[in-house]
């Protein structure tokens, strides 16, 4: 479910009322992509957001216990490449819930700034539904959606 409203999405477009389910399915795009830019989740409100942040926890514990019982199945394996395959896994597993526990931690309310680049990469996967383009010069545009999130981006890392 978006964040932002199909019928700005669909506004911001100028869609047909037929093109609702795909304007949606891109709109889902873009939000995932902006958020996987951020490091961290947005939601549309400061409820949505407490309500996520208060779950945090318990999906850490969950996801502490899954790697507790995933390293005792991996250190029962008697072959020592397949237990170090194992032991990787959980510990990807463990890792990956962690950020994702994090990104809701970190979370923060669906801002102008964020909306607008939600909804200038909606309008590049509209415009844009094919990854060849034939028949016309092609430029490439400036980044703006990215220049919008990024005072709000997070443990950028590398």
């Amino acid at each position: 479910m978006s964040v932002i409203a199909i019928d700005l999405a669909m506004h911001h477009l100028l869609a047909e009322p037929e093109d609702q389910v795909l304007v949606q399915a891109q709109l889902d795009a873009a939000e995932e992509a902006a958020m996987q830019f951020l490091n961290r989740r947005f939601f549309v409100d400061q409820v949505a957001l407490d309500q996520a942040r208060a779950g945090v926890s318990t999906a850490m514990e969950q996801a502490r216990e899954a790697n507790a019982t995933a390293v005792a199945a991996a250190e029962a394996e008697q072959d020592h490449a397949m237990r170090c395959r194992l032991l990787e896994h959980a510990r990807q597993a463990l890792a990956d819930a962690y950020d994702q526990a994090d990104a809701t931690a970190y979370g923060m309310v669906l801002n102008a700034a964020i909306q607008a680049a939600c909804l200038l990469k909606l309008g590049h996967l509209f415009a844009n539904r094919e990854d060849v383009v034939t028949g016309t010069i092609a430029t490439e545009l400036p980044l703006a959606s990215q220049h919008l999130l990024m005072p709000y981006r997070i443990r950028m890392g590398v």
